[in-house]
């Protein structure tokens, strides 16, 4: 019987070692073909080692938008990201502590507004705003303390871990740096028109719309701030590319030299949806 069991055992360990190699094999034949990744959602920050999902994005990019919109310094807008990244990480959650939803986590019980308005960033964004300028000497005082002053949060000392990454991310979604936001995304499956982009884009920032045709439109004022809105609601809409200034963005090989991008108005094409299998 001893016998028959240590039979067992090594025919047991010697199709153990054989499954191993055919396992071994087919990676290394794999490896070998160099076979294409599934396409990831992402975007990244030109220059730095920071990256957001899609989400994360578009969230930050009406964050500062609704800054923008109101003429307040980019201080403002690093404030306000740093704090919505602690807060949610800048996903628009729909729970939290007690009551807190949102990006900013936000309590309707404390008279931010009725849940499903503090669920719409630009609201939200508006509410924090609303609250930063009226702490005093906000502009100057320690982050720290004034996202605390508006937030009153367990634990304000978290708030500083974000702020360079905030920081980053206001001069990008803010125009001061050009190009500096990169959004990869597989080909979207729902896209809104050219003019439904215009319109949700207006919403956020002052924006004249010049011309629309099936599937391009052009706006103005023209600048790098309309540009990263753009590229960061992307995926959101399903916009293939964007050109301006003699760069073109797409979402499939990120920025490229493109003469034929002009300076006095910013175009954006939306993809062909794919068919969803």
């Amino acid at each position: 019987m001893r016998r028959n069991l240590r039979r067992v055992l090594a025919v047991a360990a010697v199709i153990t070692v054989a499954v191993g190699l055919v396992a071994f094999g087919v990676r290394s034949l794999l490896n070998r073909l160099n076979l294409p990744h599934a396409e990831q959602a992402k975007c990244d920050l030109a220059g730095t080692p920071y990256s957001l999902s899609t989400e994360q994005a578009a969230n930050a990019a009406t964050v500062s938008a609704v800054a923008t919109t109101r003429k307040l310094p980019r201080r403002a807008t690093v404030i306000a990201l740093a704090t919505a990244l602690q807060e949610s990480k800048l996903v628009n959650v729909e729970y939290g502590d007690r009551d807190s939803v949102g990006l900013f986590q936000q309590r309707p019980s404390q008279g931010w507004g009725s849940a499903g308005q503090i669920l719409d960033p630009r609201y939200s964004a508006g509410k924090f705003y609303d609250a930063l300028v009226k702490v005093k000497n906000w502009q100057h005082r320690p982050i720290t303390q004034v996202a605390q002053a508006v937030q009153q949060s367990g634990h304000p000392e978290a708030y500083s871990n974000w702020e360079d990454q905030a920081t980053v991310m206001a001069k990008a979604f803010s125009g001061t740096v050009p190009a500096a936001i990169t959004c990869v995304f597989p080909s979207p499956t729902v896209v809104a028109n050219p003019g439904r982009v215009v319109h949700l884009l207006s919403t956020e920032l002052p924006t004249v719309l010049l011309r629309t045709f099936d599937r391009t439109g052009e706006v103005r004022p023209a600048g790098w701030v309309m540009v990263s809105w753009l590229v960061a609601h992307g995926d959101r809409l399903g916009i293939d590319s964007v050109t301006y200034a003699g760069q073109r963005w797409s979402r499939a090989d990120g920025w490229r030299r493109y003469d034929g991008a002009p300076a006095d108005r910013v175009r954006f094409e939306v993809a062909e949806p794919r068919q969803k299998s």
